[in-house]
């Protein structure tokens, strides 16, 4: 995919004095493995604090094993 490709700076001037603010967004990569890890321990810490609380009615026995499926 790569990247778009760059405004020139007539352009970049033209959008700003349309009212446009330049902003650079980050979203998560779920087909990175550390990620992936670090959500699946998420969800098995709220799932155990959850069980701890006394929620279990709420709780998916099987909301740790959704992270896998594609």
């Amino acid at each position: 995919m790569g990247r778009p490709r760059e405004l020139t700076a007539q352009e970049r001037a033209d959008l700003i004095r349309q009212g446009y603010r330049p902003v650079e967004i980050w979203v998560p990569d779920l087909s990175n493995e550390a990620y992936r890890k670090e959500a699946a321990r998420q969800v098995r810490a709220a799932v155990e604090a959850d069980r701890q609380a006394g929620i279990e009615e709420l709780v998916d026995e099987n909301a740790a094993q959704d992270w896998d499926k594609p």
